[in-house]
């Protein structure tokens, strides 16, 4: 016996008609073709694997910052106005989430060679000698000499930049911004992701340095002077890439440029740099300083410092190029720095004879003792930096051998203004020949000043 079915069973392509109901529901579907209804169930259930799958594997959305620059941005070399930090992402490029994953040319940790970069119009506004944090600007004028996708340049993490302004030919370009930290990349994009042509550019970008205890970069030393008073002075140490501590930069010995650095500081402060001063001025109790423009020069080389008035300046009184050795005020009254005077003085006219020019001399050369510089001594063309055992001699309680060793170190960095400075490798895998040639040189000019010493 067949039992009894109340509910009706739906099959595709057939209708009951022992019901009102299922003829009253369903009795439209007499009038649908079988092939219609087969294609609409497929198409149902494609698009519902599809929204799944995307869901499921599409990645998430690139972990970077992009910011339109304004083009009311200013281009003036003026003193800038006062950039307080902070964590927002409108006005600086920092964010919590960094991008992990490389783009094309920021996968290179080297930069592109279709690159010429003119010049570096620096600015450090540093108006309280309590304060760990400088505000800067940086101008860069440069050429592309083929067209890029991306414009890429350095800047490390304890930089806090603002956006970017840039120019092509003086003409404002809308360009997007992205950070790679592996690399110290910043890199830019037209926002019509074009190629930006070969052409001349001005990058114009405001930043806050902050001022490191570390001896590299851009940094502040706190050191004791005899009477037991505590003093600090700032100064830098770049090679072989930490410019990029302190200002944002095309980050390569290769990539050499001018610089005309100017410093704004406290009125009881001293500014030197690698050049002369050429212009200084008072105004509302800061110091303004401004220096010469250098010659061509890598950015490991730039280099300028911020002394109390309590630093003390020994110099000769000849011509050019003057030579001052600038040290702490016990030492310097007390003559102990007159011994590293004495060897300059002598070994400059050697090389310039020795290799017959007189071209890479800058017009002047301060020799600085900080008190816990990190190395022996830095070569930067026109403001070399010391340890202060290798440039502060005292015959009392300093043996002939240490005597030697501050002897050496001060003519080895004179001589890298010949072998390093005008001469430079292209990478830093041959460092070892810009060091080689300054040790060997370094002993030289001892044969004709001082040959009793025996070097």
């Amino acid at each position: 016996m067949a039992s009894k079915n109340t509910s009706p069973s739906i099959m595709i392509g057939e209708t009951r008609t022992s019901s009102s109901s299922g003829n009253k529901r369903f009795g439209g579907l007499r009038n649908i073709p079988k092939s219609w209804l087969i294609a609409a169930i497929i198409f149902y259930c494609a698009s519902v694997i599809t929204v799944g799958l995307l869901a499921g594997l599409l990645p998430r959305r690139t972990q970077h910052i992009t910011i339109l620059a304004t083009p009311t941005q200013s281009v003036t070399t003026t003193t800038p106005s006062i950039i307080t930090p902070t964590a927002t992402t409108t006005t600086t490029l920092t964010s919590t989430h960094e991008p992990s994953i490389c783009i094309e040319d920021e996968c290179n940790p080297r930069l592109s060679n279709d690159l010429i970069v003119h010049n570096y119009t620096l600015q450090y506004f540093y108006n309280d000698t309590t304060q760990t944090h400088v505000q800067g600007l940086v101008i860069i004028e440069f050429t592309l000499k083929q067209p890029m996708k991306q414009i890429i340049y350095h800047s490390k993490r304890m930089i806090e930049l603002e956006e970017p302004v840039l120019y092509e030919n003086d003409i404002y370009q809308f360009v997007s911004t992205r950070k790679y930290i592996p690399h110290d990349y910043i890199s830019l994009r037209l926002m019509a992701n074009a190629s930006f042509p070969s052409n001349r550019y001005k990058l114009v970008q405001k930043f806050v340095v902050s001022l490191t205890d570390g001896n590299t970069g851009f940094y502040q030393s706190i050191f004791q002077d005899g009477d037991e008073t505590m003093g600090k002075l700032l100064s830098t140490k770049f090679e072989p890439t930490d410019a990029r501590k302190a200002f944002p930069c095309f980050d390569e010995p290769h990539l050499k440029a001018e610089f005309i650095i100017n410093i704004i500081h406290p009125e009881n402060t001293i500014a030197i740099a690698n050049f002369p001063i050429d212009a200084e001025a008072l105004v509302d109790g800061l110091r303004q300083t401004s220096f010469e423009r250098t010659f061509r020069m890598s950015t490991y080389l730039a280099a300028w410092a911020i002394l109390p008035d309590t630093y003390k300046g020994l110099s000769d009184n000849d011509d050019e190029p003057q030579l001052t050795i600038w040290a702490r005020r016990e030492p310097t009254v007390k003559n102990h720095t007159a011994l590293a005077l004495k060897i300059a003085t002598g070994a400059i006219p050697f090389f310039i004879e020795y290799f017959d020019t007189a071209v890479p001399m800058p017009p002047k050369t301060d020799f600085l003792a900080v008190p816990d510089f990190s190395s022996g001594a830095m070569e930067n063309w026109g403001l070399i930096t010391f340890r202060e055992d290798r440039l502060i001699f005292d015959e009392k309680v300093v043996s002939t051998t240490q005597k030697h060793l501050l002897a050496e170190t001060i003519v080895h960095e004179l001589a890298h203004f010949w072998f390093g400075n005008y001469v430079t490798c292209k990478w830093w895998d041959d460092l070892w020949l810009n060091e080689a040639m300054a040790t060997w040189l370094s002993y030289k000019p001892f044969t004709v000043t001082d040959p009793d010493w025996k070097m």
